[in-house]
């Protein structure tokens, strides 16, 4: 894939113009030390405005910013703040945008995706959403459909999310790039998803600073789309849950408030699964693809057993994704999974005018 450039939650795409005044900001003073270094090397000067304050004047800030991402190491880049200023800025007025400034290591990460500020640009027609069907595992009905972002790009190729997710954290924009997965989910079901199936939709905890606040246009979008509350469930995998798990618990809190359903994606993959889950309680819990592809080992039994065990005791359904087989349908049945999810029943698709149905494999035999 291209690169790309993401940029923060409420501003539109951005990234440093090819030349002018070049502000970084760093209380680390062996990080200033190697910054003026590179700028000699370079043939530039970087000037002291204040402790911790460096300015630079050059015909091509880029050139600058993206050697000095890849001069100093990740920690150090992370902590410097990188501004491109304009050249009447005050002194009082400068020092406060730098300190507002994204980080070196995101400014670099901008240019080196730069090509995908067009997307940004035009949002509803790069971004689109897949829906995979899930299927309730006593009867084959489908029940939800969970929503998955796709992007095209300027040369008409598919980007998957995981390429579009891991340059929005370099740069710093992830807020940006969840916000349009959750609307461009809820605007592509509503023609077609009917009142009596559930929409899955994924979110990253780290995006979301104040759910009252951040979570309006996921709120509106619902609204616009004639998608009651009710039937959204917002899923958040375990990787995310780890990292602030009190905050995580607030923005479940927020949803159930709206009458909506959260749930956890790949439980049973990290160490912490069991405490999370019972913490927790979320009202869907969506076992993790690896022990669903290992059913019916010894191990993958006994971890599907305690988490369905766990989940069914305050409520909770769990859900077995990622099936390919009939084997693998038939053990999650019989370890009590209430629904199924992945190619055997049907692959991501595009909408049309009609409701989709699962279209690969079918109930597996237990359910029929």
């Amino acid at each position: 894939m291209a690169s790309s450039c993401f940029g923060c939650v409420c501003a539109s795409p951005a990234r440093p113009t090819m030349s002018g005044r070049l502000i970084l900001a760093t209380d680390i003073d062996h990080t200033a030390s190697a910054l003026r270094s590179l700028a000699l090397r370079l043939g530039l000067r970087l000037t002291v405005l204040d402790p911790g304050i460096l300015e630079l004047y050059a015909d091509d800030t880029d050139t600058f910013v993206a050697a000095a991402r890849d001069e100093l190491s990740i920690v150090e880049a992370d902590e410097v703040r990188c501004l491109v200023a304009p050249l009447d800025s005050a002194p009082l007025e400068l020092f406060a945008q730098a300190m507002r400034a994204p980080s070196l290591s995101a400014s670099g990460a901008r240019i080196e995706h730069a090509d995908l500020v067009s997307l940004f640009d035009a949002e509803h027609d790069a971004f689109y959403s897949v829906y995979q069907p899930i299927v309730d595992l006593a009867d084959g009905d489908v029940v939800a459909y969970e929503a998955l972002l796709r992007a095209t790009s300027t040369k008409g190729e598919q980007v998957m999310p995981d390429e579009l997710f891991a340059a929005a954290h370099q740069a710093e924009w992830t807020g940006m790039l969840d916000r349009i997965g959750r609307t461009t989910a809820l605007r592509q079901a509503g023609p077609w998803l009917g009142d009596d199936k559930d929409l899955y939709i994924n979110f990253v905890p780290s995006s979301i600073y104040r759910p009252e606040v951040c979570l309006r246009t996921t709120e509106r979008a619902a609204d616009q789309a004639g998608l009651r509350m009710d039937q959204l469930v917002f899923e958040v995998t375990e990787s995310h849950l780890v990292r602030d798990v009190a905050h995580l618990d607030r923005v479940f809190d927020y949803y159930r408030e709206r009458g909506c359903r959260v749930a956890m994606d790949d439980l049973g993959s990290g160490y912490s699964s069991l405490n999370l889950l019972l913490r927790l309680q979320p009202d869907v819990v969506k076992l993790d693809k690896e022990i669903v592809q290992s059913l019916p080992s010894p191990v993958s039994i006994a971890v599907v057993s305690a988490i369905v065990s766990i989940a069914h005791a305050y409520g909770g359904k769990v859900v077995a994704e990622c099936i390919e087989t009939a084997e693998q349908a038939d053990a999650a049945i019989g370890l009590g999974a209430d629904l199924g999810q992945g190619w055997y029943f049907g692959r991501p698709a595009r909408p049309g005018p009609r409701p989709m149905a699962a279209v690969s494999g079918g109930a597996s035999t237990a359910a029929r």
